[in-house]
Order: structure tokens, then C-alpha cells, then sequence
């Protein structure tokens, strides 16, 4: 929390540079003379669809966290930094990798959900009736069902299994963090997710559910064992009272959630343009975007290759065609600018939060994290900047498009608030250890997470105006003298230490 004299500094900081950003400040000439016009005039229409022609083909098999396509996918973008004449960005190399651990479903005989009650023993059907989610080996439970109404009543006796029916209310809470940590905290002998959804959204969560989990770090031989079940696959004396709020004691059941695991390693790919300012190009303004998708999946009209031209295939070669016009300029920023493609987002922002934990430059010295994470489709004249109202970037966004009217390209707020899109890109990891943050997202549509993000569905024309703003942007962070300032509430509310 701020103490009272530390949130008025930062409230007198914010105030006297919103004001900076929303007056003509000398700055603004950096992103408009001629040098920075012809640069941000490199990224084209086909050089973006040249580059995402290559990562989102089908060759690419989705790139999965992690698979042999996302490694070459990472290869070919640090190909690109180094053509462009951006410098290693990783240590030794333009590739940072981080191990990771990926927990894969053992077969379907090897799982077990049965529930026993008044009128004997039910033997539920791996695949069909209910899904696993391993966080080991071996994770078996035998107990009594306890129903709890959320993440914050659950049981820690060894001999209960909680058992919490989710309905389109409360499903966030499953599939956020909460849900995890709770089970970390009172260690419940299993949790049974009862999914009391409509069957065509219950069906939207068949891909992931019981789907492989990568996690850091290494993971127990034994755990806590998570079933999902849809509430028509239970006896419908059980279903009836989970319905009502009120379970009768004497309902058991025995769990088992077995899985493989194997320890591999991911990419991110980093390049940095070196600023020329000796006083300030030790501080560094970072550029983003999640390079991987989901993969191979269910096949959807006889089409298995989750290609994700627009998540993030969209973002990652914008990025690449930023760089290209940054690495073009006649002078380079005051300030350097980080080019980072992360890998992992799908999986739970891995690639993002292990930089931010493992950091190749100071992220206290990281004044600025744009990000983006689908932006080619949608409205061809109007982008959303999650985050502009936490921070001085904001209105300088705002300004600085309407400096480039030919961009045609208005930024405006987060307009679904109710998704939490702000926590599910990588942006996240950054803002919550104290960079501010813009997210450029323009929603999802019919295509996210199908094998029907193809590349032709792409608005490029969109997409090269992004990348110009985002320049723009870019250029002008670099090379003004003062940092972005946290709006003092945002700061308070976002910013913490994460768990690792």
C-alpha cells in the first residue's frame, strides 16, 4: 500500500507530467520530422504479410509452447534482429531460454472419477463425462464431498474432496488464479469443478480442458487431483442438490488425475537498438508481443492447425516491422528500445513472467512496456489501449494519434472490462512489477483459439497504421526526458510483487 506522503508525490508527479503529455512539448517534433516519416513509412503492408505468411503457415503447426516450429519461428525473428542490425538482446545471444515442465494426461484408463451415494457406485467416463487436470505423476483422492460456494471456503482435511458447481457467473474463478492459489493454501484432498453450462459453452472449454499444463520449476510425484465434469454427467439426485446449495452428507468419491511429465525449454527472442544519449541509454522503453499459439487441436471442418495469424501471429510481426523502422533511423533514441517476441502466453504468460523474473536488462530502469497482442482484425480505424488510464502513456497515445490524422486510427478504452483481457496478455507481468503499460488488443471474434485464424483474414492496411502509432509512440518515450508516471490509485491497485 502508499503511505499518505508517498501517494502525494506521485500524485503531484502524475499531474505535472499528464500535463507535459497533453501540451505541445518540444518532444513532439521527434515523431514527425522527416527522418522519423520515412522510417515509420517501412512498415508496409507486405512486409507484414510476408512475415506472418511465414510464422502462421501451416508449417508452423500453431506454435506451440514449446514445439520444434516455435523454436524456428524464434530462430527466424532473431534472423530478422540481426539483418536489421539490432543487437543481441538475451546475453549471449538474441534467444533467451527457460526451462519449463509439461504435464501431459496419462491415458484415459489411468484416470478415475467415481461418486458413491444412496443408491450405490457411479464410474464416470474419461473424455466424455469429466476431464483431469494433473499436477503430478500421481495425484489420487478417496473421501468425502464437501461443496463449497468458492475458492475461499475450501476444505483442508485430507479426507475431503470439494466439490464447486460453476455456472457463466462465476466460471472466472476457475479459470484465473484464485481457484489454483486456494488449492495451494488449504491443500483439499481433491477438487471436483462441477460445469453447469449451456452444451455449446461447455463444448468452447472441451480444447483445454484435461489438455496438457506447462508449469516453471519442478513438480510432486503427488498432488492435489482436479476433475472438471459437466452436471449432466452426474446422478441426478447429486446434480439436483449441488443445483440447490445444499449437499447431503454421505456422497463420496474416488479421484485420480495421472499424468507424464517431462522437463523441455522455451525461446523468447530479444534484440535491442542501443540508445544514444549517455545519460539515459541505460534506461529502456519495451516492445512486446507473444510469438506462439495453440498449436494442433481438435480438427474444426477437417482443419486441425491452430495457425493464430491474428493471436499473436498479428502482434509478433507488427513488432519485427517496428524494429525494422527504429533500426533504419539516421540517429539512433536517446534512450534504448527492447524488441522481445516472448513464447509461453497460451500457457500462462511463461515467457513474459520469466523475463520479468530473469530480466537481460533492469526492469526499475524500464520506463514503458507496449504490448500487442492481436491487432489485425476487427475495426480497420479504431484500436484499444488497455491500461491508458493508469498512467501519463495514456493521454500521450491519445495526442500523438491525433497528431498523425493519417493514420486514421482512433485508441480508445478497454470497452469489456468483464473479460480481464488486462491480466491475460503479457503486459501483465510487467505492469505488476512496476513499468507502466500500454496493451493494444482489438478484441477477439468467431476465429480466436480456431483453426480459422487464417492469414486472410487479416486487415494489414490496419496493421501497418498500428505499427506507425506504435513508432511513434515508441520514438517520442525514447527520446523525451522524463519517464511516464503511474496514476497513483492504478499503482496501488496493480502493482505488487508476484508470487514465483
Amino acid at each position: 500500500m502508499l503511505t499518505s506522503d508517498l501517494r502525494k508525490i506521485v500524485s503531484v508527479a502524475f499531474t505535472a507530467v499528464l500535463v507535459t503529455a497533453s501540451t505541445a512539448c518540444g518532444q513532439m517534433a521527434l515523431g514527425t520530422d522527416e527522418d522519423a516519416t520515412r522510417a515509420a513509412d517501412l512498415i508496409t503492408q507486405d512486409n507484414l504479410r510476408l512475415q506472418l505468411g511465414v510464422i502462421a503457415h501451416d508449417s508452423m503447426r500453431g506454435r506451440d509452447t514449446p514445439s520444434p516450429e516455435l523454436t524456428q519461428t524464434a530462430h527466424y525473428i532473431a534472423g530478422l534482429f540481426q539483418e536489421f542490425g539490432l543487437e543481441p538482446g538475451a546475453g549471449d545471444g538474441y534467444i533467451q531460454s527457460y526451462p519449463m515442465t509439461r504435464i501431459s494426461p496419462a491415458s484415459a484408463d489411468r484416470q478415475v472419477f467415481q461418486v458413491s451415494g444412496p443408491d450405490g457406485e457411479v464410474d464416470l467416463e474419461y473424455g466424455v463425462d469429466f476431464f483431469v487436470q494433473a499436477t503430478g505423476e500421481s495425484a489420487e483422492a478417496d473421501g468425502l464431498l464437501v461443496l463449497v460456494q468458492g475458492a475461499e471456503d475450501m476444505p483442508s482435511a485430507a479426507n475431503q474432496i470439494a466439490i464447486l458447481r460453476v455456472t457463466t457467473a462465476n466460471i472466472r474463478q476457475v479459470f484465473g488464479g484464485r481457484l489454483r492459489d486456494a488449492i495451494r493454501a488449504a491443500s483439499p484432498a481433491g477438487l471436483v469443478v462441477i460445469l453447469d453450462l449451456p452444451e455449446a459453452q461447455f463444448n468452447r472449454f472441451r480444447g483445454f480442458l484435461g489438455s496438457e499444463r506447462v508449469v516453471f520449476g519442478d513438480v510432486e510425484s503427488d498432488g492435489v487431483p482436479v476433475v472438471f465434469a459437466a452436471s449432466g454427467s452426474l446422478p441426478a439426485d447429486l446434480s439436483g442438490q449441488i443445483a440447490a446449495g445444499s449437499l447431503e452428507d454421505g456422497w463420496t468419491a474416488r479421484v485420480a488425475a495421472r499424468a507424464e511429465v517431462a522437463v523441455e525449454e522455451a525461446p523468447n527472442t530479444i534484440g535491442i537498438l542501443r540508445g544514444s544519449d549517455p545519460d539515459l541509454r541505460d534506461e529502456y522503453v519495451l516492445i512486446t508481443a507473444h510469438m506462439d499459439h495453440v498449436g494442433v487441436g481438435r480438427p474444426v471442418d477437417g482443419d486441425s492447425i491452430y495457425n493464430g495469424a491474428d493471436d499473436d501471429g498479428s502482434g509478433t510481426v507488427t513488432v519485427v516491422e517496428i524494429a525494422r523502422a527504429f533500426a533504419s533511423l539516421e540517429n539512433a533514441p536517446r534512450r534504448s528500445i527492447i524488441f522481445m517476441t516472448v513464447s509461453g502466453e497460451e500457457k500462462g504468460l511463461l515467457g513474459s513472467r520469466y523475463y520479468a523474473e530473469n530480466p537481460t536488462f533492469p526492469l526499475e530502469n524500464t520506463v514503458a512496456n507496449i504490448n500487442l497482442d492481436m491487432v489485425g482484425r476487427n475495426w480497420s480505424d479504431t484500436i484499444v489501449a488497455i491500461g491508458k488510464e493508469e498512467s501519463t502513456l495514456g493521454p500521450q497515445v491519445e495526442r500523438i494519434s491525433a497528431e498523425h490524422p493519417e493514420l486514421d486510427m482512433a485508441v480508445i478504452d478497454d470497452i469489456w472490462p468483464e473479460e480481464s483481457f488486462y491480466s491475460r496478455s503479457d503486459q501483465y507481468n510487467f505492469a505488476q512489477r512496476g513499468v507502466p503499460v500500454l496493451f493494444f488488443f482489438n478484441g477477439t471474434h468467431d476465429e480466436y483459439h480456431q483453426p480459422g485464424d487464417h492469414v486472410d483474414l487479416i486487415d494489414y492496411d490496419k496493421m501497418a497504421r498500428i505499427g506507425q502509432l506504435v513508432f511513434y509512440l515508441g520514438l517520442e518515450l525514447a527520446n523525451q526526458e522524463e519517464r511516464p508516471v503511474w496514476d497513483p490509485e492504478a499503482y496501488e491497485r496493480v502493482v505488487q510483487t508476484p508470487r514465483t
